[in-house]
């Protein structure tokens, strides 16, 4: 298999990779690609924000409505907070809870006397807001989309909101445990669909341990402590927050405390290092294959329309081999993982000669060039991207493999690929399938708003039982690999690096790097 790998990337680095945006994008543009910080840090607690992932720019303090990560989780509170196994939640925000019989009625009581970092009331208005809000924003995570899609009213009565549900969703919350309350008196008048590009993220107003410093474009953002944070004051007075390009630089040159990743180069360069500790976290990560085909504003790529054809492509490609270029990745054919007992037993198999075969029968035009975009820019990707340009080629086609610096913009609004390769880290199963949801504000822009998975959906999300769960799922995955609007590749593992600065309290679990939960991040210390 390592051969067929090396063949593969000898044969594929023939091709030129260009930028789908800025061909000349790199250092050029993030003037910090080590993650060095300003000043000393012997008292500052330094992470890192990659802006290889099409998720973060330089210029701007991530949304946590679409990007969680530990800057942002140290910002912004939710009404919970989540376990490490982000399958159960205790109050945060909230002060209590209660939900009724049927499932269909939450009463949430906010806390008494909090407040934002600039000194005013936090209140049920922020709250009743952003979920408000969150259902017409462009930018954000599915998860919230379809929880909240099914909401039927919401309202308050002091310090009591009152929520009611068109129909039982089990991972209510959940799903509240991650989604961060924003202030309703800075972002009120903002349009919901601009909101991730608003000026508001270059100096936000927090609600959680920290509030924002000073923001350094193309470098760095510092934290300080938020003097308006009602519970226990973490020990960490300062951190400091540098925007890289490489992880694995950064680490080598001792300037990052927090990093995460699963591709190879990066968790095989930091075994290296002996000044990190390591923790391998149990995620759901997808990396998969999305088809450009149609979008609701009518913009169609006619070359994708075929199912025969996506299915052909799938075929002429090994996803066993791929697998093999990361440290723990299990193949998979579809949202389900294959050893989940709902998993149904289909397989897209790997058969070269019938995937030719397949793909000049399916009237698909062999003088057209195969568009694929992707947004990593990491070394394992590079090499999965140029194996994967071989593949096809040795189908007979004319294969272009392009970089995006806006991964997100690139793969949902200009839309000038046929194939994206994209990557998820999943809350749960359920969120692999909720991208197929009609009214997904980014999906429904290459799968045309199709409406047939949404029964589906809304069985899985009010399932309360194993059984039932099972059952939806099974239906899910049949429709799914019927339409082949999107294909697995494989799940991965995740890894959390922390360096030996930093001194964590006793029974510290990580979870999912891409989501929040409770660190007990108030005990953390430096060295």
């Amino acid at each position: 298999m390592k051969k067929l790998i090396a063949l593969a990337l000898a044969l594929a680095m023939v091709f030129t990779l260009a930028a789908c945006t800025n061909p000349d994008s790199g250092d050029s543009q993030n003037p910090n690609p080590s993650g060095s910080t300003p000043g000393g840090t012997s008292d500052t607690l330094r992470l890192a924000l990659s802006t290889n992932d099409g998720s973060t720019t330089d210029d701007k303090v991530p949304t946590p409505w679409y990007n969680r990560n530990m800057a942002t989780n140290l910002m912004f509170r939710s009404l919970f907070i989540a376990d490490s196994s982000l399958s159960s939640v205790s109050p945060d925000l909230a002060e209590s809870y209660t939900i009724s019989d049927d499932g269909l009625t939450y009463t949430i009581t906010l806390k008494d006397g909090l407040k934002w970092s600039d000194g005013e009331a936090l209140t049920v208005d922020d709250v009743i807001w952003s979920i408000e809000t969150a259902q017409a924003t462009a930018m954000i995570n599915a998860i919230y989309t379809s929880a909240f899609a099914k909401i039927d009213t919401i309202s308050a009565e002091g310090n009591v909101i009152t929520m009611t549900l068109t129909e039982p969703y089990s991972a209510m919350l959940d799903v509240l445990g991650q989604f961060a309350i924003l202030p309703k008196h800075c972002l009120e008048g903002v349009d919901p669909l601009n909101l991730d590009t608003n000026e508001f993220w270059q100096n936000p107003v927090t609600n959680g341990y920290f509030a924002m410093g000073e923001l350094n474009v193309g470098n760095y953002f510092t934290l300080v402590v938020n003097p308006n944070y009602e519970g226990t004051a973490p020990k960490i007075q300062k951190v400091t927050v540098s925007f890289v390009n490489d992880f694995l630089t950064a680490a080598q040159s001792s300037s990052v405390d927090y990093l995460y990743g699963n591709a190879t180069d990066l968790v095989e360069g930091m075994e290296s290092l002996t000044n990190y500790t390591s923790y391998e976290v149990e995620v759901l990560f997808y990396k998969y294959f999305i088809f450009n085909m149609a979008g609701t504003d009518g913009k169609t790529n006619e070359a994708m329309q075929n199912v025969e054809v996506r299915k052909a492509l799938i075929e002429a490609i090994d996803r066993a081999t791929l697998a093999t270029l990361y440290p723990s990745a299990t193949v998979l054919n579809s949202g389900v993982p294959n050893e989940h007992e709902a998993y149904n037993g289909f397989e897209y198999t790997f058969d070269a000669e019938k995937a030719k075969a397949d793909i000049q029968a399916s009237g698909y035009d062999m003088s057209r060039t195969l568009r694929i975009c992707y947004y990593n820019n990491d070394q394992t990707s590079v090499d999965l991207i140029n194996t994967i340009v071989y593949y096809l080629q040795q189908a007979g086609l004319t294969v272009e493999a392009t970089l995006s610096n806006d991964g997100t913009t690139d793969l949902f609004t200009t839309r000038e690929y046929d194939i994206g390769f994209k990557g998820k880290s999943s809350f749960s199963i359920d969120e692999w399938y909720t991208e197929y949801a009609s009214d997904d504000a980014l999906f429904q822009m290459i799968f045309n708003g199709d409406t047939d998975f949404d029964p589906l959906l809304a069985e899985l999300s009010s399932a309360t039982d194993t059984a039932s769960r099972n059952a939806a799922l099974e239906k899910l995955q049949a429709l799914e690999q019927e339409k082949v609007y999107k294909v697995p590749l494989f799940t991965v593992g995740n890894y959390v690096f922390m360096s030996n600065n930093v001194k964590l309290p006793a029974g510290t679990e990580f979870c999912n790097p891409l989501y929040n939960c409770d660190v007990d991040f108030a005990n953390w210390e430096l060295a």
